[in-house]
């Protein structure tokens, strides 16, 4: 009888942590992120779109927002002060820096090639991104967050 019991009980088990899983995924499909190359390996632009795990509630989405958020946003500064821009002319940021920042969706490009900073400040938001990927799959969760590094001429 006991046995019996622990079966079942394991069984349920199983079938809970796969029903989670499941309603997880359905919740989004994962989280693209792209980051583009120039010739040289250095990182120019980015993209981070999608979404994983239970809306407001994932620490997935969470870090790789934070993450791809707060590069921008040092990298806005940086450009600014090398450029002589005050904050009250943000837009002449634009000659510099282009972005687009939706729900689910982050678009960024730099517009002329990545200095020393830039390229540091890119590169460890990947570094982070990867980390955030690898942990999903030690926890043999690997479809949450995808990363693809493309090589391609500077555009914007």
């Amino acid at each position: 009888m006991t046995i019996i019991l622990l079966v079942v009980i394991s069984v349920i088990i199983v079938v809970g942590i796969f029903l989670v899983k499941r309603y997880r995924q359905k919740e989004g499909n994962g989280i693209e992120i792209v980051a583009f190359r120039n010739t040289e390996g250095r990182i120019w632009g980015y993209t981070v779109s999608g979404h994983y795990g239970q809306r407001g509630n994932s620490i997935t989405c969470a870090g790789v927002s934070v993450l791809a958020q707060t590069t921008l946003k040092g990298i806005g500064e940086h450009l600014m002060r090398l450029n002589g821009i005050s904050e009250e002319d943000e837009e002449s940021l634009s000659a510099y820096l282009k972005y687009k920042i939706a729900p689910g969706d982050l678009q960024v490009r730099l517009v002329g090639s990545p200095d020393e900073i830039t390229d540091v400040l890119l590169e460890t938001m990947l570094i982070g991104m990867y980390d955030i990927h690898d942990n999903l799959v030690r926890e043999n969760d690997p479809d949450g967050v995808h990363i693809y590094e493309i090589q391609q001429d500077q555009e914007v």
